[in-house]
């Protein structure tokens, strides 16, 4: 099976209010050690050799970088895993660190793919949640990228946002569909603790809009969507035609893949692992040493719930030949009442290939992802 690789870049030009990723601000005087101790781990992976198609550089904010710094990044991922010759390359960028000239070198890099972290086209919102882009860089950064020859370009929206209107999620929807984008990843806020907007959340700064406005806006997203032609494959996630996330599907069909960078996460089947947290710590282990702080071995219960619930974020759900084929005994065996309990409860639907979330169930994941775990 092949590998999806992922590259951490954890540097942010300034933290955002709801962030709870690993990524840092003002430590830019680690960047240029930090690639080369990316590519001194890269080099020395014990995957080595392996084949692998997809590549997705994630952070933080990986545009901050020189497309030479990508480049150098790339070449050491090519020069030590065997890639296909369609690979998915992907960078996540923001619109203030992203131009033509800079888009244009991460495609003569071999990028196809740029993930765009929009967030919404109100600079009300966007000075809200701390972004530092305005809503016409955002759409300036889009065009800039189709104009430099990426086309499989994919943007970021929030929603559920406080002083968010139903009115300002529609118009963000409406101008996503007149952009040249065939991706988009639309999710509802999550408040993590730790994060400032928690913190303001919990001193009555802010309110958050109620349940039922947020279920409407979730519904207006997916009606638009829908509308405007694109295919709802993942419970936040929109794609035109054959523009799904190759990469970010590999998690959900428990595929395999290797990550790079502070806090990378990776899996190979049998062992999930987190790389340590610390920057001037990973720059002295890459290469030398190991840089895993934490792993898990996944035994045979763990990796049935993993899957059910990952598989279960996927419109297409969970395939009943797959499961069998994976775990070497029919689904029924072993969740055979849940699904059917939650079937006559309007939360999942058969399908011809097995079952899957119900458009009610899409509002209640957490509950019917609880339901297989044992």
């Amino acid at each position: 099976m092949r590998l999806g690789l992922y590259v951490h870049i954890p540097f942010c030009r300034h933290k955002c209010l709801y962030c709870d990723f690993p990524s840092y601000a003002g430590l830019e005087r680690y960047r240029d050690g930090y690639v080369q101790a990316l590519c001194r781990d890269i080099a020395a992976s014990p995957y080595a050799g392996e084949e692998a198609d997809t590549i997705y550089i994630g952070g933080g904010t990986p545009s901050l970088l020189a497309a030479g710094d990508i480049d150098c990044i790339l070449k050491a991922l090519r020069q030590t895993f065997r890639m296909t010759s369609h690979a998915e390359i992907t960078v996540e960028a923001n619109p203030d660190s992203l131009d033509y000239d800079k888009a244009a070198a991460l495609a003569d890099s071999g990028v196809n793919r740029l993930s765009l972290g929009v967030q919404s086209f109100s600079d009300a919102m966007l000075s809200f949640l701390g972004r530092v882009h305005t809503a016409a860089q955002g759409e300036r950064a889009i065009q800039a990228a189709y104009d430099a020859g990426i086309h499989n370009l994919s943007l970021d929206l929030m929603y559920g946002l406080p002083g968010q209107t139903l009115a300002d999620v529609r118009r963000d929807v409406e101008r996503l569909s007149q952009l040249p984008v065939v991706h988009a990843s639309i999710y509802s806020l999550i408040v993590e603790d730790g994060t400032q907007l928690k913190a303001g959340l919990d001193k009555g700064e802010w309110q958050l809009p109620p349940d039922e406005a947020t279920e409407s806006m979730a519904r207006t997203v997916h009606e638009a969507m829908h509308g405007y032609g694109f295919h709802h494959y993942e419970i936040s996630s929109y794609a035109k035609g054959p523009f799904e996330s190759r990469h970010n599907s590999k998690y959900w069909t428990y595929e395999p893949y290797i990550g790079f960078g502070v806090s990378a996460h990776s899996f190979d089947g049998k062992m999930r692992w987190a790389n340590v947290a610390n920057i001037p710590a990973y720059i002295q282990k890459a290469g030398k040493g190991s840089v895993v702080a934490e792993s898990v071995a996944i035994d045979a219960e763990r990796a049935v719930e993993d899957y059910c619930f990952l598989a279960l974020r996927r419109r297409a759900g969970i395939d009943y030949g797959d499961y069998a084929r994976r775990f070497g005994k029919a689904i029924e065996d072993d969740f055979g009442p849940v699904i059917d309990q939650l079937v006559r409860q309007g939360l999942l639907e058969r399908t011809a290939q097995g079952c899957c979330l119900s458009e009610e169930g899409l509002g209640y994941g957490n509950y019917v992802f609880s339901k297989f775990i044992r």
